[in-house]
C-alpha cells in the first residue's frame, strides 16, 4: 500500500508545522492507525501536496513536521461542470463520490419543477458540508489533488444562463430521438468547459428542455435504457471523461 493521504485547508502547507483538524485525528488514530514517526502526504484541495512525518499523535491532537512540498506531476483535470436536479434521500452523495472519483471539477446541486427536495438553509448547510467532506474523502482515496467544487444549489434557469458561454453544453433527455451521446462528444477533445446537466427523478419538463436550448444547450439522450438520475450523472461524466482521454494511461491526474 502506498502513502497515507489527508486533506488539510488551504494555506496549511505554507507552513512548517502542520497541525490536523479533529476529523484527521481519529482518521490517523482510529482508522490509519499511525504513529510518531509515521509518514503522510497532506493535500490542500488546490493542487498542493507535501510530505508530512508526524510529531505528536494524541487523543485529541497530532502535529506533523513538513518536510518537503511535492512537485505538481500531476495534470489538472479539465474543467467539466454537472447541474444536478436535487434528487430524493441520500442519491446526492452518491453522485458526489462517485463524479469526484472520476474527474469532476464543479457540481452545482439544482431545484427544477419536478425537484422534490426543499431544504430549511440549516438543514441545506448541514447537507452542503457532508457533500464537501465526501469530496474530499473522495479525493483522498482516488489520489485526487484538488477537490470537487460542490457549489451552493441554484434555479435551473440560473445555471443555464451562467454557464451560457461555455462552448459545449449537453442536457439529457429522455425524449431526444435523434442525437445520441457518442454522435455529440465525437470531438470534444480540447474544448473546454463542458457543461452537463442531468435532470430529477421525474425528468425535465418540455418548458424547461426549450429554455436550456434557447441558452445553447444541446439536448442528447444516453440510449435506450431510462437511467436513474444519480446513475447518469456518473455514466455521463464518465462518457465525457473517456471522451477526452483522461481515462488513457498518459499519466496521473489530479
Amino acid at each position: 500500500m502506498g502513502i497515507h493521504r489527508v486533506c488539510v485547508p488551504p494555506e496549511t502547507l505554507r507552513q512548517s508545522t502542520i497541525t490536523l483538524s479533529p476529523s484527521v485525528v481519529h482518521y490517523i488514530r482510529h482508522v490509519l492507525r499511525l504513529r510518531v514517526g509515521d509518514e503522510i502526504i497532506a493535500f490542500d484541495g488546490t493542487g498542493q501536496e507535501g510530505l508530512v512525518r508526524l510529531t505528536s499523535v494524541t487523543a485529541t491532537h497530532v502535529q506533523g513536521e513538513r518536510l518537503a512540498l511535492l512537485a505538481p506531476t500531476m495534470l489538472a483535470p479539465k474543467p467539466l461542470i454537472l447541474g444536478q436536479a436535487l434528487p430524493k434521500g441520500p442519491k446526492m452523495d452518491l453522485i458526489v463520490e462517485k463524479c469526484s472519483e472520476l474527474g469532476l471539477t464543479t457540481l452545482v446541486p439544482l431545484h427544477t419543477e419536478r425537484t422534490v427536495v426543499r431544504e430549511t438553509s440549516e438543514r441545506l448547510a448541514t447537507k452542503m458540508a457532508r457533500w464537501q467532506r465526501i469530496a474530499a474523502a473522495a479525493a483522498r482515496q482516488c489520489g485526487r489533488r484538488t477537490l470537487l467544487d460542490v457549489q451552493p444549489p441554484m434555479a435551473l434557469r440560473d445555471f443555464c444562463v451562467r454557464y451560457g458561454s461555455a462552448p459545449v453544453k449537453l442536457v439529457c433527455w429522455e425524449e431526444e430521438r435523434q442525437r445520441g451521446i457518442r454522435q455529440i462528444i465525437e470531438g470534444l477533445t480540447g474544448q473546454s468547459p463542458i457543461v452537463l446537466l442531468i435532470g430529477p427523478e421525474g425528468g425535465f419538463t418540455v418548458h424547461e428542455i426549450e429554455m436550456a436550448r434557447t441558452e445553447g444547450f444541446t439536448t442528447a439522450s444516453l440510449g435506450s435504457h431510462l437511467l436513474r438520475t444519480e446513475t447518469a450523472a456518473i455514466v455521463l461524466t464518465g462518457i465525457v471523461r473517456y471522451s477526452l482521454g483522461d481515462l488513457e494511461p498518459s499519466g496521473d491526474r489530479a
